[in-house]
């Protein structure tokens, strides 16, 4: 059975690295918007908050597009989805939906990784990556307006972190 594994966290929290065990494939958040916007700036990227249905539309696509085409035996077919990354909480309500109606036999967790602050700023400063045209603050405050500080508070009061 595959299980969808929401993953979750701020900037720099190590999203992009985290492996479950066993086999996975990765659907990131980031990706999605980054065709959607035909951008990579991460400025440009953190102003799409009134574009949540569509990148919901996008996600559950390609939830389908897998399930149709890719996991067709047992070699193709992983352990964990993950979806990395998602920042505003109705997106996440259109997947569990539509997971539920579409998959029901697919079981669904969530984590949220969870780093203290000087340790993300240092891991941003760090990576010296050219999209990212924000400073650290300013990038994490988008974020937040995006709705990922709403996100985190409604996952922690309906329990699933």
């Amino acid at each position: 059975m595959v299980k969808v594994l929401f993953l979750f966290g701020e900037i720099c929290s190590g999203k992009s690295t985290y492996e479950p065990e066993g086999k996975s494939v990765r659907i990131t958040v980031s990706n999605v918007v980054k065709k959607l916007m035909n951008s990579e700036d991460r400025e440009v990227l953190q102003k799409t908050k009134h574009m949540d249905t569509m990148i919901a539309n996008e996600l559950a696509n390609d939830l389908w597009n897998y399930d149709a085409f890719v996991f067709n035996s047992k070699e193709t077919t992983p352990d964990y989805l993950i979806i990395d990354g998602i920042r505003q909480g109705t997106i996440l309500t259109v997947l569990e939906s539509y997971i539920e109606r579409s998959h029901p036999y697919w079981g669904i967790e969530y984590k949220w990784l969870d780093v203290d602050r000087e340790e993300r700023k240092r891991r941003f400063d760090a990576r010296k990556d050219h999209k990212d045209t924000l400073s650290f603050d300013e990038a994490e405050k988008r974020d937040n307006l995006l709705g990922l500080s709403n996100l985190f508070s409604m996952l922690k009061e309906q329990n699933k972190i």
